[in-house]
């Protein structure tokens, strides 16, 4: 009975050790992967963007040559990365880095993911081997099939078909680049196909190397270390003990080295000789066809294939379990422990550089791989630390934001580019900055979808401060007179009608081929002058009614108090036969019917009263978004009202000379496409505007859009210009600008969001760099972009009958 009791306990805690060895090992488990999952999850992606692929000038040079200069670079960079991970064992543990090349469609990229302790020395090591390169943090892009099922996710993972230490074939004893063949591989994807080479590796124990190094003693010597896996059969048994005369050798003292085990030796001993990883290699691809995605993972595992080093080693495939498991792994860069435990696959820094190295620039190779458009070039030192955030320049790694202060702003900013390159989301990210910032600007937009779309991002704080001006809104014009003046400074009478003069010019004769000229101007003036002299004020569409209206005339004359103009009316037009004076008038009065024949143009220029002043919109921090919807107004309109809206910020910004300096608070006047409503006014601007404190920051896309004025006034006067991709033509001109950092080559090729920029710092203008624009830094809410709209037509806006009424009652005859 007591056997019994015994033996039945005796079972009962075996049986319990091994449930709690089961649920230790369970749980040990969990927390593993957990700790996997974390790890991931702090791992930075970096897309490594190559540079531009140039013509191959060195023609006298071997091609052979030519490669493995190239992958020595990588060499090198496997080398710098040992000796990081080494001397950050502490912090590295572990962990791991990945190494990835990724084909999405047509597109192939090159990816690293490190972990985040270790991101500024890996982008340092990555920079110093290849100095061309651009590098920046990315997100994982997602090269999955999206009308694949799990059957269309083939994939596995790569080992060594023998020991670890004997190495594949290398560029080293190659005459031809194994990557070349792999990423021929993935060329030929569709548009919804994906595929991707994911290499993890870690550094080696010190306790692998030293059994390596037994190894190769052991095939000079005959000795057998433990576990040693010889490549031919040993030819003699070891004696039993005594069982040979006392003068026999040992089988270790006999043993005759051959050829091939001193070759063995050899190449254990050079794998041995360059730092070595612990290395997992991860083999994807998807497509909507299973088939496809078969033979996509087929034509991958020949690239591998290149690189079977006969007697000694080559890769062996391992198909996953499920495509679950591996596209888990893949997006996890789950280090496979349990491979890596059985298969034990360590490749030194020599046999990494020749899979994952980054193609030459100057050796052709047709696969559309992801290259940088710009070079970098770093970023000058001593730039403000504050202000208004431009961008971010990248140089070998290490990142800096471009600031512009306030002081340098002053001196104005250009920016040029292609349509569709980014400027607007520059523009909009610029104003978002000072609306949060409680700064006041004005945006002036020639298309209206980026006004509608920045007013559906301010912040709701300053809803108070916006002005939203939209001619399309019928119902409630505001109204914006270009006559109208301050009766406290007559002199501004003088300059409207000078620049009103000018704007006609650019809308009727850009060229000066005699359409305006002097008689017209001599009209023009003394019509304004005319019509202003009213106590009630005069307006545009008034001008051509005081030449066809006698008694409309006779309305205005009585205020006039000029003689001059008192006697062009009695005088010369009183002298005037009707014959002269009808032919004369058709030509005259046919440049303002585009405008007061225009229901929504008479109803805004019409109004006595604008609807807000200039001068109380810079000096009160006013938000004002101008929608000049070509689509709605037509290109003239358009035009006419964007000119008129910058000669009255230029008079705006002179009459502040009754305010001391320091007191006027600065304004920026943002115009896109700024072409259009480029007058003299804006060369004054530019010239002199900065003591006033109004700063201008326009676009345009092409350089011969600009009058021969303008442009020099822009590119002799603004002190900060940012360039996106341009033209062939421009490029030629920006060159200039911009060396000997960059040429017409780099300036043609940007990528969208990427850039040059020469900015001011500190007053002093700064050598030219390379600039990242963020993206978008609002987002569009609707429910803002109603209230403030509404909010902003109930304080400015008049009902339409109410305006239509005093219109028609002041161009009545009494």
């Amino acid at each position: 009975m007591n056997q019994f009791i015994l033996l039945t306990s005796t079972l009962f805690a075996l049986f319990l050790f091994i449930l709690l060895a089961v649920g230790f090992l369970v749980y040990r488990r969990i927390i593993h992967h957990a700790k996997n999952v974390e790890r991931s999850l702090k791992f930075v992606p970096l897309l490594i963007r190559l540079p531009p692929q140039e013509a191959n000038e060195a023609t006298n040079r071997d091609v052979r040559e030519m490669i493995k200069e190239n992958i020595t670079k990588a060499e090198g960079v496997f080398n710098l990365l040992s000796g990081i991970t080494t001397s950050k064992a502490q912090i590295y543990g572990r962990r791991h880095i990945s190494l990835e090349i990724i084909a999405e469609g047509p597109m192939i990229y090159f990816y690293m993911a490190v972990p985040a302790s270790l991101l500024s020395s890996v982008q340092k090591a990555l920079a110093s081997g290849y100095p061309g390169i651009q590098i920046e943090k990315a997100e994982d892009i997602n090269f999955f099939s999206k009308v694949s099922k799990a059957s269309g996710v083939q994939g596995g993972e790569l080992d060594l078909k023998r020991d670890s230490i004997l190495p594949i074939n290398t560029f080293r004893n190659s005459d031809s680049d194994a990557l070349g063949g792999i990423l021929s591989s993935l060329s030929n994807l569709g548009d919804d196909e994906g595929a991707a080479i994911q290499i993890l590796i870690r550094p080696v124990s010190q306790r692998w190397v030293k059994r390596a190094h037994r190894k190769a003693r052991a095939y000079l010597t005959g000795k057998k270390t433990g576990g040693a896996k010889a490549f031919s059969a040993v030819s003699e048994s070891v004696r039993a003990a005594g069982g040979g005369s006392g003068g026999e050798k040992s089988p270790a003292e006999n043993h005759q080295v051959t050829d091939m085990e001193k070759k063995r030796s050899e190449i254990i001993e050079e794998k041995v000789r360059t730092p070595a990883f612990e290395t997992n290699i991860r083999l994807v691809a998807s497509s909507g066809d299973p088939a496809k995605a078969k033979v996509l993972l087929q034509d991958m595992l020949l690239g591998f294939a290149q690189m079977t080093q006969q007697d000694a080693n080559r890769f062996e495939f391992h198909p996953a379990d499920t495509p679950q498991k591996i596209a888990t792994d893949f997006i996890f860069r789950f280090f496979n422990e349990r491979f890596l435990h059985l298969h034990k696959m360590v490749l030194n820094s020599t046999e990494l550089a020749t899979i994952f190295h980054l193609p030459s620039e100057i050796i052709e190779i047709a696969t559309p791989l992801q290259r940088k458009g710009v070079k970098e070039v770093a970023a000058p030192t001593g730039l403000p630390e504050l202000g208004l955030v431009l961008g971010t320049n990248i140089f070998r790694g290490v990142e800096a934001t471009i600031h512009l202060s306030d002081n340098d702003r002053r001196r104005h900013l250009y920016i040029l580019g292609q349509t569709g390159t980014g400027k607007s989301t520059l523009l909009e990210n610029l104003m978002l900055q000072d609306a949060a910032a409680g700064k006041g600007f004005a945006f002036i937009d020639p298309h209206g979808d980026a006004a509608e779309k920045l007013l559906a991002m301010l912040p709701p704080g300053r809803a108070e401060d916006v002005i939203y001006f939209s001619p399309g809104d019928t119902e409630v014009p505001m109204g914006f007179n270009i006559m109208e003046y301050d009766p406290n400074k007559p002199e501004q009478k003088d300059f409207l009608i000078q620049e009103a003069i000018q704007m006609l010019y650019k809308l009727y004769d850009p060229q000066h081929q005699g359409i305006i000229g002097p008689r017209y101007e001599h009209w023009f003036r003394n019509a304004a002058l005319t019509v202003m002299a009213d106590p009630e004020g005069g307006t545009f569409v008034e001008i051509p009614k005081v030449f066809t209206d006698d008694e409309y005339l006779k309305k205005k004359f009585k205020y006039l108090t000029d003689p001059t103009v008192q006697d062009f009316w009695t005088g010369e037009m009183a002298q005037t036969d009707a014959h002269s004076k009808s032919e004369m008038l058709g030509w005259f009065v046919s440049k303002f019917g585009a405008f007061a024949n225009n229901e929504i143009m008479r109803n805004i220029i019409g109004q006595k009263h604008s609807a807000f002043n200039f001068r109380e919109v810079m000096d009160g921090n006013k938000i004002l978004l101008v929608n000049l919807s070509k689509g709605l107004l037509g290109d003239l309109n358009s035009k006419l009202l964007g000119m008129i809206m910058v000669i009255k910020f230029q008079m705006a910004a002179m009459s502040r000379s009754d305010t001391p300096e320091d007191q006027r608070p600065d304004f920026s006047v943002y115009v896109d496409e700024f072409q259009n409503f480029s007058t003299d006014s804006f060369a004054t601007i530019l010239s002199e505007a900065r003591k006033y404190r109004l700063n201008l920051i326009v676009a345009n896309q092409f350089i011969s859009q600009l009058d021969e004025q303008v442009r020099d006034a822009v590119f002799g006067n603004v002190g900060s210009i940012l360039s996106f991709r341009v033209g062939t033509d421009d490029a030629e001109y920006m060159e200039k600008q911009f060396q000997p950092q960059f040429n017409q080559a780099d300036l043609i090729n940007i990528p969208n969001g990427q850039g040059v920029g020469r900015v001011m710092a500190n007053g002093v203008p700064t050598t030219p760099f390379s600039i990242h624009f963020p993206p978008p830094i609002g987002v569009p809410n609707q429910e803002i972009l109603k209230a403030m709209r509404d909010l902003s037509r109930s304080k400015y806006g008049r009902p339409k009958n109410e305006v239509e009424a005093e219109i028609t009652s002041s161009l009545a005859d009494k």
